[in-house]
């Protein structure tokens, strides 16, 4: 490093640089923000919606219930096939394998290869309106009843516990 010069002086000058598109190497044409994927293998709480969910609209009392039990969002194969919510939210044979403390189905009727996926879960609820679903053999609990009804129900029960 070469030794100081004390007979240097600097000047510091203030201007505003005038820049056109052309200065430029790079142009963003756009942006999107990517999705946060799910990790549902490490997901403590899943709240799974099925075909008996009825459509997208009501999907989104599976997101309330999710996410007043700080938990994650999974699916049943229907659900994605019909557009309802992501691919990375399947459980199942040919989705996601998962064993949380807690899993809840909402509209799953317990198809055997959703089952496969979910049946090692410590805590199974299942919300259906048939009371002869499938998913009943495997759940610890179950509510036979409208989700329209049974989900607002429990949502205000955990507000009023936290």
């Amino acid at each position: 490093m070469p030794d100081a010069d004390p007979k240097r002086r600097g000047e510091i000058k203030k201007f505003k640089p005038v820049l056109t598109a052309t200065d430029f190497v790079l142009k963003i044409l756009e942006h999107q923000a990517a999705a946060r994927k799910v990790n549902l293998k490490a997901a403590r709480i899943i709240v799974a919606g099925g075909a008996g969910v009825g459509g997208k609209e009501n999907f989104r009392r599976v997101w309330s219930l999710a996410n007043a039990l700080g938990g994650d969002v999974g699916a049943s194969r229907a659900a994605v096939d019909s557009g309802w919510i992501d691919k990375d939210h399947q459980v199942g044979q040919t989705g996601t394998t998962v064993r949380p403390a807690l899993y809840i189905a909402v509209g799953i009727s317990g198809a055997v290869q959703h089952r496969a996926g979910m049946s090692e879960a410590k805590k199974i609820v299942a919300i259906n309106a048939d009371p002869n679903a499938p998913i009943f053999q495997v759940a610890h609990y179950g509510i036979v009843g409208d989700l329209n009804r049974v989900i607002p129900m429990m949502i205000d029960a955990i507000k009023k516990r936290v």
